[in-house]
């Protein structure tokens, strides 16, 4: 079925969802030896090439969830909707944290895996370093932006919106501060305005209108000099040179949505995967099938199977298949959390 909203259809919606799930799946795939010895490989260039075409996941999640808020608003106070938000993510969110760190507990205290962490600083470093930040940080900006909701349609707030995210883009990418983007509390609610502007003012109707080839023309462009930048930013010594706020970044991530508007008319027609239903679940479950391969491979390298190689097409070869061992073992895992009822994954559907 298309996404209705407001008895409205929105097909792109659950395109623009699984597309941008895939990304943050790419992203967050282990590399292992990769992931930290990145510059022992033969082609460099290649690499970025390589990492940075999804990098437009969770830029396009805020800026989805600000275009579905903008249809929600209109039959619902910001406060109720607020409620509803935190109802029918939080259970779920803290189910998934504690599945996770029982999982540690079980690797260092019964199989007496080697850690450098203790519990306590595995849960910080879960909370505020890892994916899990994601939700906490959407909550956060989510709550500040419904408190401008009298003022959402002017340029002007727009406007402030955006000079703090370039503000984190500066610090966080360009300066001696840089950091991980995970730690940049409000950098992605410029996009949440966006994709709020864009809902509000039925932007996507003209998008539509759009040439296919000039918008495709436009995402290769910014994606090639997304990649360019990651080059020039890691000759330059940046400890972060895919962080996804560079500004070639954003504005790719920003024609993706454009173009995902654009190019999905039709709804997502699949037995195997529905968004609507799987997309949360695979944002809080990817984490397992990733630490669990990382148990395998270490299983394989003792019997001298090695999955990385300096050998840039070898290593994207085995990047590859991780990640779609990860993709499709982490949807095999939420289809039956959500078959069963376990995790609290259906509350999002009791409170729709």
């Amino acid at each position: 079925m298309e996404k209705k909203v407001n008895g409205m259809n929105y097909p792109f919606v659950d395109w623009i969802r699984m597309f941008a799930m895939i990304g943050i799946i790419w992203a967050h795939t282990p590399n292992f030896e990769g992931s930290k010895n990145f510059p022992s490989l033969d082609n460099i260039p290649l690499y970025f090439f390589f990492m940075n075409f999804f990098k437009f996941g969770v830029i396009c999640f805020f800026m989805i969830s600000g275009f579905l808020l903008a249809r929600k608003i209109e039959v619902t106070s910001p406060v109720k909707y607020f409620k509803n938000r935190i109802y029918s993510t939080l259970f779920p969110y803290l189910f998934a944290f504690a599945l996770i760190v029982l999982l540690f507990i079980f690797k260092t205290q019964i199989l007496h895996q080697v850690s450098s962490y203790t519990v306590r600083s595995y849960i910080l470093n879960m909370l505020f370093e890892s994916a899990l930040w994601f939700l906490p940080n959407y909550w956060i900006s989510l709550l500040v932006f419904l408190c401008f909701i009298r003022f959402l349609g002017k340029t002007s707030l727009g406007l402030i919106f955006l000079t703090i995210t370039l503000i984190y883009t500066y610090f966080f990418v360009y300066s001696k501060y840089e950091q991980s983007h995970v730690h940049a509390l409000f950098a992605f609610i410029f996009y949440l305005w966006l994709g709020y502007i864009i809902g509000k003012k039925h932007l996507q109707l003209y998008f539509q209108q759009l040439n296919v080839y000039v918008l495709l023309a436009l995402c290769v462009t910014f994606y090639i000099l997304s990649s360019w930048e990651s080059i020039l930013l890691y000759q330059h010594g940046s400890a972060e040179p895919m962080n996804i706020l560079r500004i070639s970044n954003q504005i790719y991530s920003v024609l993706m949505f454009i173009t995902m508007v654009r190019l999905f008319k039709k709804p997502l027609q699949s037995r195997f995967v529905n968004p609507r239903k799987e997309t949360f679940g695979i944002y809080l479950y990817h984490m397992l099938p990733l630490a669990l391969l990382a148990f395998v491979i270490k299983i394989f390298t003792k019997f001298g199977v090695n999955t990385y190689s300096d050998h840039t097409p070898i290593f994207m070869a085995w990047f590859i298949i991780k990640f779609i061992a990860i993709y499709i073992s982490t949807l095999l895992i939420v289809k039956v959390l959500l078959k069963y009822n376990i995790g609290f994954l259906n509350y999002r559907d009791k409170k729709k």
